[in-house]
């Protein structure tokens, strides 16, 4: 297990405040300039030290992270709800007893699509990806994104707790599909259909070797 988790944690947590602090700022001149400076720092610090890859979610090396975790814990480089990646919004999901998915989102303002408070398709359209993804997860082991179709009934909001939910629908051989929605003080937002394709042939051979 990485022994540095809580501190990596700690670092993306920094990172993701920068982050909405840059979006948010009304800083003059001289303190944007000496913010970068600081930043430039910490980057150098960091870069001396980088993973030439592969790159996955779940990390790299003996990780502690185990099947049956919550999907933050076994997915901690996810750019949804990976709590050690600082792009990833403020997305919290959670796997029921029969296989359901539920959780919560709260948009900060690096998220924001036109015209005003509003939550950006395309990062919805993000977080249905994966919502979906770990309800097929969930309920038939998962497969890579084949379709991903998303209705936007009403405008889904930043600032502000955002209901999530997804199940699996159907699993027909290596074809899996999930449907999930998101609501706003109890109105349907946005709803998504995706269907997920299983691992076949050499790939998936590999994955079952590595367990």
């Amino acid at each position: 297990m990485d022994d540095r988790v809580d501190e990596r944690r700690a670092l993306a947590d920094a990172a993701r405040r920068v982050i909405r602090a840059t979006r948010v700022t009304e800083a003059d001149a001289d303190e944007l300039t000496s913010a970068a400076a600081l930043l430039e720092q910490a980057a150098e610090v960091l870069e001396r030290a980088s993973h030439a890859g592969p790159h996955c979610q779940i990390g790299w090396g003996p990780q502690g992270f185990r099947l049956g975790a919550a999907p933050a814990e076994f997915f901690p480089y996810s750019p949804v709800i990976g709590p050690l990646n600082p792009v990833a919004p403020q997305v919290e999901l959670h796997i029921g007893d029969g296989g359901e998915v539920t959780g919560t989102m709260h948009l900060t303002e690096q998220y924001n699509g036109p015209p005003w408070d509003l939550g950006h398709g395309g990062v919805l359209a993000l977080v249905f990806d994966e919502l979906l993804g770990i309800a097929g997860i969930a309920g038939a082991g998962g497969g890579f994104t084949g379709r991903l179709t998303v209705r936007y009934r009403k405008p889904t909001p930043i600032l502000a707790d955002v209901e999530l939910r997804a199940w699996l629908d159907e699993a027909d051989g290596r074809k899996l599909v999930a449907h999930g929605e998101m609501r706003h003080d109890g109105v349907v937002t946005a709803e998504a259909t995706g269907l997920f394709i299983q691992l076949a042939g050499p790939l998936a051979s590999s994955e079952a070797a590595e367990g």
